[in-house]
């Protein structure tokens, strides 16, 4: 049995994609990578195949498009005990997996990477940091839970929480404050641990740095929140 499943969502990250996985596999143990690629006119999905690693998997997606349906893929193939995903931009370290697992170990059901608990750091471009902890507080309020980070997108989560509901996979980041929410109000225990949110240094941003780009999301994610709280 695999201990650890580690779901790659990708489009058009060949800049990135070899450096994330060399740095995951000189960190983890009893593991397995599964990139999930929205058939990427850069050839990502051709580039991991081509590495020919063992216990690297790449799933090319024809027809489908997004972030959230393309990790719910990756968790209905997962074979791990655990299951870990993250951006692959590079923008999350890869060197923390390890201890988002070991938190799982010590009794955790979901350890979540986040910018806001000690050891914890936004480094992106102002604009980023300010609508994301603007956003983070205003759903701490509506929300709760003692969850600092509600969209994080760096996580490690014990197979067995997604026997418990259905997992969101659609939106952007919207689904990632869904399936806290709804681990939390089901009383699975959760744990945030601290790392240094980067902005990315190769490759095109999929959101550009636009205030109105990000007024967008901030929007959206707003009527999500309230949303949210308001279904019993």
């Amino acid at each position: 049995m695999v201990k650890v499943t580690v779901v790659l969502p990708t489009y058009n990250e060949k800049d990135n994609i070899v450096e994330l996985i060399n740095r995951l596999t000189k960190v983890l143990n009893d593991y397995e990578l599964i990139v999930v690629d929205d058939d990427s006119p850069d050839l990502t999905w051709k580039i991991v195949k081509d590495l020919k690693r063992k216990n690297v998997r790449s799933i090319r997606r024809v027809g489908e498009r997004g972030i959230a349906s393309a990790i719910g893929r990756g968790i209905k193939e997962a074979k791990g005990d655990y299951v870990v995903w993250m951006d692959c931009d590079m923008s999350m370290p890869p060197e923390k997996v390890p201890m988002l697992i070991k938190k799982l170990d010590l009794g955790a059901d979901i350890t979540i990477g986040s910018r806001y608990v000690k050891g914890g750091k936004d480094s992106r471009p102002k604009i980023r940091q300010i609508t994301s902890y603007l956003f983070n507080i205003y759903t701490q309020l509506v929300l709760g839970h003692g969850v600092k980070d509600y969209d994080s997108g760096f996580i490690a989560v014990k197979s067995k929480v997604f026997k418990s509901f259905k997992f969101p996979a659609y939106g952007y980041g919207e689904y990632f404050i869904e399936f806290v929410y709804k681990a939390a109000k089901k009383g699975f225990k959760i744990v945030e641990v601290g790392y240094n949110n980067i902005d990315r240094i190769k490759g095109e941003s999929k959101t550009a740095e636009n205030i109105f780009v990000l007024f967008k999301y901030g929007i959206q994610y707003g009527i999500k929140v309230i949303k949210l709280r308001l279904t019993k």
